[in-house]
């Protein structure tokens, strides 16, 4: 059941838009917000802008789809509170959400934009110099207390009342936004809650205002002269109410205790007195090191934040040494800024941020030969990178610079040298690398002409490489790490793309449910295929159908055909052969048992190699085709990978090459005489894909590898 109201006064267009949550989910625009289960984007109709806010997950508590207040609702109805008690708001729009059989399934609410606003934290982070203003600050302070006043009078706290939810507009007219968690307390819990949304405000104007100015702001809100006793104890309590708490982020080890969810901006506090502003996060390895863009005296820098409770001084360490080195023998290296302390343990590096800079492009050939020069200078200067690959390098104006200085250690035996040169060959797809190596050697030379480099042994030292990363790869695709969001739960696993975790969240929630409104592409039973399109994005959702008891039976023991599908496309995609990007894996669970799985990967646009040649039985296959047919399989026999499905359907015609679908039966060998059996019925049975004698079947054969 859906429930949408637009309301009265929005003009004609914006109405046809905001129709509908099915209008509603569907439109794009500015992401201005985002998280597990809400994503907030700016619209413009007829020249006016709108702030659409989607909820579509529940985060970490699912019980909420089928108890209590969706979060939503709350929302806007908060919003109407907040107009009808006379504090200045966005304007309500539209607002709705669909639930089936009581079960909250999504919901959004529309505002119209306020002009010309910035909210009081990015103010605060930038240092506005209106800060500095009296005249202005003390009108917007007295505003702020007024809507707390109003707010609190009738036992009603915002839960989340902090600066960045207050906008400011050219005329200093402050608006409150931003309310899913405010609501009605009774005491004695009443002024424990008020108490919060007070610390909230006082959280960021302990750095910004001075403490007359802050007894100012609370003696507006009290509507006071001076303070009694209750308002003393109150304001001490306002003032230690994020001691010691994860929730301000200032030290170590709140960092440390903070996991993958840490707030942006992050105001962390360094040892000489100073503030680093962390304004996103690059990289997290949580309890160990973090690193960010952020800003510190006056300038954008990044920052690389050792907080493990063991080992932080040595990585800090070896992070300055390694600069140091990089400096000392003239290899281009971000300049280092300051390094120290952090409060409360921990410590910091700080180097200038290339803004504009870029990773080199494994497919353009000049850019990774001034990585191998690179690699050959610091071999041929003693020094080495111990886990060098190309997202070690920088590239900005034709400078290639070296980062990452805590992997720089010095290089032992010429054997050690060579065994690190395999490791960046081994970062290629083996098809860019057969065509490169001599190139990409010769560059290496440029720096470093005095290491003899024995042929053979560098090909098994790269082989040997390839098959550790490609290990290491997909025991990462399969737990929670830097690349991949992975959860385990009584009830279902899921592993995803890190990246499109926030993007995925919808489809994680409820699959089912986006499977049967999408466009169908096969239903069978085992297996149910459709098509979807979330923001503007193209999907494909594959379930894994348990047929009956009997098969429940056989597959609870055993990872799923949607587990080895994802594995298999990982694998296929680090060694460079087409398949849809993989985005993520769902399996229901009961404790141990397996049941239905689910694949989410992108769709791919294009024919199947069935339909491509349907008219081509007389003719033969086009040379592009063949070419394709060529390099896919010289790719998987190279890497003894057999399909277990050579149907022609299973293959599309995209651009250049053939991109593999259907991966639940792959296997990558062992050996040679095990991948040559399977190869065997492979080829058997691609070839059965074409009429005996016909001249497709006469090209395919001539295509593929021998048996």
């Amino acid at each position: 059941m859906s429930d949408w109201q637009v309301l009265p006064g929005v003009d004609a267009a914006a109405a046809g838009c905001f129709a509908d949550l099915d209008a509603v989910f569907a439109l794009e625009g500015e992401i201005v917000a985002k998280d597990s289960t809400t994503r907030t984007v700016r619209v413009e109709v007829d020249g006016r802008r709108y702030y659409v806010k989607r909820y579509h997950g529940l985060g970490k508590k699912p019980l909420r789809r089928w108890f209590g207040t969706p979060r939503v609702q709350l929302e806007w109805e908060n919003l109407q509170r907040f107009a009808d008690w006379g504090i200045p708001t966005a304007r309500l729009v539209a607002y709705g959400l669909e639930s089936q059989g009581g079960r909250f399934v999504r919901g959004a609410l529309i505002t119209a934009e306020i002009p010309d606003t910035t909210d009081l934290g990015k103010l605060a982070r930038s240092h506005d110099p209106k800060l500095q203003s009296q005249s202005w600050r003390d009108g917007v302070s007295a505003q702020v207390a007024d809507i707390a006043r109003r707010m609190h009078s009738r036992r009603f706290v915002h839960g989340d009342l902090k600066w960045r939810n207050l906008l400011v507009d050219a005329v200093g007219k402050v608006y409150l936004i931003d309310c899913p968690s405010g609501g009605f307390w009774w005491p004695p819990f009443l002024q424990y809650r008020i108490v919060k949304d007070l610390a909230c405000l006082d959280k960021v104007a302990k750095r910004q205002l001075s403490r007359t100015q802050r007894l100012r702001f609370y003696l507006d809100y009290a509507q006071k002269k001076k303070l009694d006793e209750s308002d003393k104890r109150r304001i001490r309590d306002i003032a230690g109410f994020f001691a010691g708490r994860d929730e301000a982020l200032e030290s170590a080890e709140s960092l440390r205790t903070g996991g993958r969810r840490l707030l942006v901006p992050s105001t962390i506090a360094v040892d000489d007195g100073r503030e680093l502003v962390v304004e996103r996060w690059l990289r997290i390895l949580p309890g160990k090191r973090l690193t960010g863009i952020g800003s510190w005296n006056g300038q954008t820098v990044l920052a690389k934040l050792f907080i493990a409770a063991r080992g932080s001084e040595r990585h800090w360490q070896r992070e300055c040494r390694g600069i140091d080195s990089l400096k000392t023998y003239d290899l281009p290296t971000p300049k280092l800024l300051a390094s120290g302390r952090l409060e409360g343990a921990g410590y910091f590096v700080l180097t200038e941020y290339l803004d504009g800079a870029h990773c080199p492009d494994a497919m353009a050939v000049g850019e990774l030969e001034s990585v191998f020069e690179a690699v050959g200078r610091m071999h041929a200067r003693g020094i080495l990178q111990e886990d060098v690959h190309l997202g070690n390098f920088l590239l900005k104006d034709d400078c290639l610079y070296v980062i990452d200085g805590d992997a720089i250690r010095m290089a032992g035996a010429d054997r050690e040298r060579l065994e690190n040169l395999a490791l960046l060959f081994a970062q290629l797809p083996p098809a860019t690398l057969s065509g490169l190596q001599a190139d990409l050697l010769a560059a290496y030379r440029k720096g470093n002409p005095d290491l003899a480099v024995d042929a053979a042994q560098l090909g098994t030292s790269i082989v040997r490489a390839r098959e550790a990363r490609l290990a290491d790869y997909l025991d990462k695709c399969l737990r929670d790490c830097s690349l991949f969001k992975s959860a385990r739960r009584a009830d279902r696993y899921f592993s995803l793309v890190r990246a499109e975790a926030d993007f995925l969240a919808p489809l994680i929630a409820d699959p089912d449910a986006w499977l049967e409104q999408g466009t169908p592409l096969k239903r069978g039973r085992t297996a149910t295929l459709a098509l979807v399109e979330l923001e503007g994005r193209k999907l494909v959702i594959k379930r894994y159908n348990i047929k009956g008891a009997g098969h429940a039976l056989s597959r609870a023991w055993r990872p799923s055909r949607a587990w080895h599908s994802w594995i298999e496309a990982h694998r296929l995609r680090f060694l460079g052969i087409a398949t849809p990007r993989p985005l993520a894996l769902i399996e229901r669970r009961l404790g141990p048992l397996r049941g239905r799985a689910w694949l989410i990967s992108e769709y791919c646009e294009g024919p199947n190699l069935q339909a491509r040649l349907a008219e081509q039985a007389d003719r033969g296959a086009p040379a592009k085709v063949k070419e394709a047919v060529r390099r896919l399989f010289a790719g998987l026999a190279a890497a003894h990978i057999s399909h277990g499905d050579l149907k022609a359907s299973n293959f599309l015609c995209g651009g250049e090459e053939l991109v593999v679908l259907d991966l639940d039966a792959m296997r990558q060998h062992d050996s040679e005489a095990s991948w040559r059996k399977a190869w065997q019925k492979d080829r058997a049975r691609f070839l059965r894909n074409w009429p005996e004698g016909s001249a497709l079947r006469r090209d395919m054969d001539a295509a593929l590898p021998p048996a």
